[in-house]
């Protein structure tokens, strides 16, 4: 098995995590034990246990390992365990199955004294890895074994249980750049043509059979779907006279033309005849009077969409120039921002802008710019900023406010962290570091350049620290509980 790309270890000598209440005054000092804690590309090795007598059996090993894909448990496999020393045959264990998801128990008993190097071989359906320790002490009595130190005070406890029972997640933070934003309000709207309203072209009635099956808010439709049929009223008869005169001018434009032909009139004649007939023809399609024999309006939709509101009743009565349906196409929308000009007319033309909408969490980016207003709004001393956004999967509520970070000209360079790593504690910014398998410092972070999705930090974590993202939150509650949120260790 190849040795992992990547390997950070950091051991402590502490007393046990699964120590229980406070020893009494005249107990014996604790034997220490040692916390082990291994990241590879494959998975996370958090490992507790005793320091280990030669010849005899000083209690579980406790092999807790996740997986570096979604931070869960590792629930099958084999693990094996190798002890291995300068001219000593090497000693090995097999562990069949988790005692627990993600828990691997060993006892194991070594004969000598002196320094191993352990490797554990761990083979799964859901992960293949391998881990090692480089120097494990066999004790060759137990008065050799050092006390337990005392706990330092800071440190947060979240156990690996508590972990894997949330949505968790920890990235390395590392050197990057930036770009600079600026942030601005700003709302979801349609699109040229990608939101339309139906009309009523002449007053009528909606007949209630005829509309009993008229699409509903809601109810996605296709271009040219029948929306509503309406009845004009006697005292309009707008149809009947549109029709009549499209008949009276077409039989003109006839007669015009054998005229012609015969060379009783002039050419300016014919063409006349046919331009009147085709003013009568258009003001004839605007009210829907196209049709040949029925009499009603039969109302379509001009594009595919969703109807996003309805405005008749069937058997209702409506009015010339009443809007009866509003048809929206969600699936493209536009970021409207409203931006200081002075801010406007430095935007970086080629970055996405990022934005999240009112109420949710989650950080979409635009596809592209579309416009920069320049007419000032006297209200708001802000100019429109328009981006085009196309997220597959996703339907925009048009009207919906939006928080937007635009991006203006140049970066910044240095320690970056995702947004979301970044907890409002009371006012004040701070993540949560894993400095080991259980155990989390609460960092205060003084940031500095944001692009909407990650920020850069001037102060409070280095490159190469692991910052929580995904479970901040919950971490910051155990902090507050006094490393006791969830329960406690289930070895």
């Amino acid at each position: 098995m190849s040795a992992p790309k990547q390997l950070t270890i950091a051991v402590l000598l502490a007393a046990s995590a699964c120590s229980n209440g406070n020893r009494a005054a005249d107990a014996e000092p604790e034997r220490g034990s040692v916390v082990v804690t291994q990241w590879n590309d494959s998975t996370e090795l958090f490992l507790e246990y005793p320091h280990p007598v030669a010849g005899r059996a000083t209690g579980n090993w406790a092999i807790h390992l996740s997986s570096m894909k979604d931070f869960a448990p590792v629930r099958s496999g084999t693990l094996t365990v190798r002890f291995m020393a300068v001219q000593r045959a090497a000693e090995s264990f097999t562990i069949e199955v988790p005692a627990r998801d993600g828990i691997f128990l060993l006892d194991p008993v070594i004969a000598n004294p002196g320094t191993y190097r352990v490797e554990l071989a761990l083979a799964s359906l859901q992960v293949t890895s391998s881990h090692v320790l480089p120097e494990v002490r066999v004790f060759a009595s137990e008065t050799e074994v050092p006390m337990a130190e005392e706990e330092q005070g800071g440190a947060i406890a979240f156990l690996k249980e508590q972990q894997w029972q949330i949505p968790f997640e920890v990235l390395t933070a590392r050197e990057s750049d930036v770009q600079r934003t600026v942030t601005a309000p700003g709302e979801i709207a349609p699109p040229d043509g990608a939101l339309v309203e139906v009309s009523a072209p002449v007053d009528g009635i909606a007949a209630a059979a005829a509309n009993r099956g008229a699409p509903s808010v809601g109810q996605r439709v296709i271009r040219g779907e029948l929306l509503a049929v309406l009845s004009p009223t006697a005292q309009e008869g707008g149809i009947t006279e549109a029709r009549g005169r499209v008949e009276r001018l077409q039989r003109e434009v006839e007669r015009a033309e054998r005229l012609f032909a015969a060379g009783a009139i002039p050419e300016k004649r014919l063409e006349e005849a046919r331009h009147d007939l085709e003013i009568a023809r258009a003001e004839a399609e605007a009210i829907g009077a196209t049709g040949d024999g029925d009499y009603r309006l039969h109302l379509t939709s001009p594009i595919a969409g969703i109807i996003a509101r309805r405005a008749f009743v069937p058997g209702g009565r409506v009015r010339a120039g009443d809007p009866l349906f509003t048809i929206v196409d969600p699936r493209t929308a536009w970021l409207r921002v409203h931006m200081p000009a002075s801010a406007a007319a430095t935007i970086a033309t080629g970055a996405p802008a990022m934005f999240t909408l009112d109420g949710h969490e989650r950080v979409m980016a635009t596809s592209r710019l579309v416009s920069v207003g320049r007419v000032l709004d006297p209200a708001t001393r802000t100019v429109p900023v328009v981006f085009e956004i196309a997220e597959p999967g996703t339907t925009f509520t048009f009207g919906q406010l939006a928080k937007a970070a635009v991006p203006i000209g140049g970066t910044a360079t240095g320690v970056v962290i995702r947004n979301d790593a970044i907890i409002d504690d009371n006012g004040t910014s701070v993540a949560f570091v894993q400095v080991s398998g259980e155990t989390f410092e609460r960092r205060v972070l003084t940031v500095g350049v944001t692009d909407g999705s990650r920020t850069q930090v001037v102060s409070g974590i280095r490159a190469g620290e692991r910052v929580v993202t995904v479970g901040a939150y919950q971490v910051r509650l155990a902090s507050m509980s006094g490393g006791d949120f969830a329960g406690g260790h289930t070895h």
